[in-house]
């Protein structure tokens, strides 16, 4: 009899947790429990509790209490897993998964669970089978058909991710994560207009959701129809909603007012690997006058490869702050007395805005990773240049820190080719090119295309990018270009290639096209340095004038378009000119050598002089103002 009232009262108790009246649960199964403290499904259902309610370590001895009872209960085992999961410790969660599908192969909790796992530890095609079986058991599983898209977008299937997460969507309209990681697909794709209805439908479900808000915020800068001065707008929403909750009304820190002291600089970002910020941060970091600043790198990434091996060694202190939550990480920079904090990522992948609001340091920059103000107010200063970000302009809210030879001190890695081979043509059958992104080409972009081809007749355009071995995606901007009128043959879809192999492509490059508003950044560097020379189009934001801050550093101005007709002009004169490409092509690399935008030296003597700059302003009292490092030349 007492039996028959504790199950009854589980019944109740898992009722009510069902219709998300959870504290009346807990009563109930307590009161379950009290009648009969061996009864395996209340002990279970209290650890699911338990970890609803972000008790992982409770849940966890909960559900082994469940396996003491009964060994092969599934369902503790999956929901051990979870907990464990919680905890950090993947390993043990990944064999909790396993011994619960291998006592039920229809556990769906089980293989979904163990799909997460996997994901989470990188192995995407393990995380696809397991992902596979959890929608063979039910196809209306949307949770698992959304981490399914996750494991084909890390597998490099785009289209696929695509597809998988758009049918999770359909199951779970409302559900905020879906509506992001399909938005995060498009943008992938080269659909940022589409992304961004997704990424906005999100915020819509979760106003809170500051991955999507900060998502919202990249793909405008793709967008030509959206003006400077919206971008500023929307940019100061965001930090706008960052600063209510998290930024003290006085912070204060204990770091000494000392102006001339050794600083202590601290960098975050989950890009110290081959990545554009990698490539552009390794030369300064080295470069760094060790006497005057101790380097910390805080790293948002568990990735390593050769140009985190040499940022690292030119760090003091490395720390990884992957998955630790921003109020220990804040923490952790107290701790650390880090006197200048540098965002390196801005509102790109692996960016850390919580982090930063929470005001860890007394000062506080972002630089590299970003083409635009952060919208943070935390956030004290924006280290550019004068061409990127000319004085007068109202783009940022940020103060700026203009550097007196452009914000990228570009360092070629090992294997680039040590030579710059001939122009490959030097007729008017040349070949123009653009290794960027496809988010940034965009139908204003292709219109634009056509034109400069129709201008230059004998002429053929190259496509390069990862995601171009898509199918679908190939097939898509085929269409777009055709509709143009520009056929097949004269257009070629090429996908991506090793580095090295890739920067050996410029050899059949003749004229590199530099999209619009989102122009090229690593991409220009690397296309001057293979002796390719680059036309812009310049406009009234930071994205549009990466390029133009690299040609006037090597003299090259005659390059930037001031219209789109004036573009065309500037790309069919150099198709008209093969004298010109031949001199740029063997020109290009020793003219870069020479820059002082591209000796790490020098750069960064003008980043610590900015440092040094900045602090004393800090240490005097005063705001942050724009302040102009030496002269611009």
């Amino acid at each position: 009899m007492q039996f028959g009232l504790s199950a009854s009262l589980f019944e109740t108790a898992y009722q009510q947790f069902l219709a998300g009246r959870v504290a009346e649960a807990e009563h109930t199964v307590r009161q379950a429990l009290a009648i009969d403290p061996r009864n395996v499904d209340c002990v279970h259902l209290l650890g699911v509790i338990a970890g609803h309610a972000g008790q992982p370590q409770a849940s966890l001895a909960l559900f082994e209490q469940a396996l003491a009872l009964k060994p092969d209960f599934a369902p503790a085992h999956a929901n051990r897993g979870v907990a464990l999961m919680s905890l950090g410790r993947r390993d043990e969660g990944i064999e909790s998964f396993n011994r619960s599908v291998a006592l039920d192969p229809q556990h769906l909790h089980g293989w979904q669970g163990l799909g997460g796992a996997l994901g989470a530890g990188n192995d995407f095609a393990g995380a696809e089978a397991a992902l596979r079986k959890a929608l063979a058991i039910n196809p209306g599983a949307y949770e698992a058909r959304n981490n399914l898209g996750q494991a084909l977008q890390h597998l490099g299937r785009l289209d696929e991710a695509v597809a998988a997460f758009r049918e999770a969507a359909g199951q779970a309209p409302n559900l905020p994560l879906i509506q992001h990681n399909l938005g995060v697909a498009l943008q992938l794709s080269g659909q940022p207009q589409e992304a961004l209805r997704h990424y906005r439908r999100a915020v819509e479900l979760q106003p809170n959701y500051v991955q999507a808000r900060s998502n919202i915020l990249l793909a405008l800068n793709y967008l030509p129809e959206v003006s400077s001065g919206q971008l500023l707008e929307e940019h100061k929403a965001f930090g706008a909603q960052l600063a209510r909750p998290l930024l003290p009304a006085q912070p204060s820190w204990p770091n000494s007012r000392d102006p001339e002291r050794r600083l202590r600089i601290g960098y975050v970002s989950g890009d110290f690997r081959v990545h554009p910020v990698g490539y552009y941060l390794v030369g300064p970091l080295e470069a760094h006058d060790r006497a005057g600043f101790e380097v910390f790198c805080y790293a948002n990434d568990a990735q390593e490869d050769q140009v985190s091996a040499r940022i690292a060694r030119a760090t003091d202190h490395w720390r990884n702050i992957q998955g630790l939550a921003d109020d220990r990480a804040a923490e952790l920079v107290r701790q650390d007395q880090i006197d200048i904090l540098v965002d390196l990522s801005g509102h790109t992948d692996k960016n850390r805005p919580l982090l930063f609001a929470r005001k860890p340091a007394p000062v506080q920059a972002s630089w590299l990773g970003y083409p635009g103000t952060t919208g943070v107010s935390a956030i004290d200063y924006l280290v550019m240049d004068a061409v990127t970000l000319p004085p007068g302009v109202d783009w940022t809210v940020e103060a700026a820190v203009r550097l007196p030879h452009g914000r990228f001190c570009y360092s070629p890695p090992a294997y680039a080719p040590g030579t710059v081979p001939p122009s490959p043509r030097l007729d008017g059958a040349v070949t123009f090119g653009s290794f960027n992104n496809l988010a940034k080409i965009g139908p204003e972009v292709i219109r634009l295309w056509a034109r400069v081809l129709d201008a230059a007749p004998a002429s053929r355009l190259l496509l390069k990018w990862k995601e171009l071995d898509q199918p679908g995606i190939a097939k898509r901007v085929a269409e777009a270009f055709a509709a143009v009128g520009v056929g097949a043959d004269r257009l070629e879809l090429r996908a991506g290639s090793p580095h090295e192999a890739m920067l050996a492509e410029y050899a059949e490059v003749d004229v590199a096209l530099d999209p619009f508003p989102f122009g090229g950044g690593l991409t220009s560097s690397e296309a001057l340095w293979m002796g390719v020379p680059v036309v812009t189009l310049p406009q009234d934001r930071i994205a549009s004038r990466q390029t133009l801050a690299f040609l006037h550093g090597l003299g090259l101005d005659d390059l930037a378009a001031s219209s789109e007709d004036d573009y065309v002009r500037i790309a069919a004169a150099l198709a008209a000119d093969p004298g010109r490409r031949a001199e740029l092509r063997q020109t290009l690399r020793p003219r870069m050598g020479a820059a002082p935008m591209n000796d790490p030296k020098a750069f960064a003597q003008a980043l610590d002089a900015a440092y040094r700059q900045v602090w004393r302003r800090w240490c005097e009292g005063l705001a942050p103002v724009d302040i102009t490092v030496g002269a611009q030349g």
